[in-house]
């Protein structure tokens, strides 16, 4: 097997997440394959292996990465200057918008692709579970003290925040036609019952 250089190491790692979030968006988890991964890259398989031993790991990484993205712009939106209102509505539209415009997140969310990671990947899909409720109990915690959210246990509106997000799983179900509708109707009310909570 050929030794590289650090800085082939850093090429052969980021064609690989680059080629393989395109791969996956096209064909899923379930349905690509390792050896369509390192034919796109060029590589060999045990070169893969070198760097992740599944492509659930490799998937995972992406998904890491895009979670990332997504964190540093709501960073932002967070440090602008907006009521309370305006604040929660960009919060649920930009979240709602970095799902349906990223065609590798909207994968993620399918059930298959999240219950085949927590099957292949249970340690690592817990600690980033975990830390994404730790996130979000801190994101809720810092609106709280800044009187954006009524005072109540952190955990219980992050779940209300998690729950509207799930609606991206129904889209078929309630009809693409009208979903962004429905969408922004209950994002509406729910802005509406934590502020009148808070008032």
């Amino acid at each position: 097997m050929p030794k590289f250089t650090d800085y082939e190491k850093e090429q052969i790692r980021q064609d690989l997440l680059v080629k393989g979030r395109k791969i996956f968006i096209k064909y899923g988890l379930v349905k690509t394959s390792i050896d369509e991964i390192i034919h796109e890259c060029g590589i060999a398989k045990g070169t893969f292996y070198k760097f992740f031993s599944s492509k659930e790991e490799l998937y995972f990484e992406i998904l890491i990465n895009e979670v990332e993205v997504r964190e540093s712009v709501l960073n932002e939106l967070f440090r602008e200057n907006l009521s309370s209102k305006e604040l929660l509505n960009s919060f649920f539209h930009f979240s709602f918008d970095s799902v349906e415009k990223n065609p590798f997140l909207q994968r993620s969310f399918q059930n298959d692709e999240h219950e085949r990671l927590i099957r292949k990947l249970p340690t690592q899909m817990s600690e980033f579970n975990q830390k994404n409720a730790v996130r979000g109990i801190h994101a809720v915690n810092a609106l709280m003290n800044q009187g954006t959210l009524p005072k109540d246990d952190p955990r219980i509106i992050v779940g209300i925040m998690q729950a509207v997000m799930t609606l991206c799983l129904h889209k078929k179900e309630i009809g693409d036609d009208i979903f962004p509708i429905v969408k922004d109707k209950i994002i509406e009310f729910v802005i509406e019952g934590l502020l009148k909570e808070k008032n």
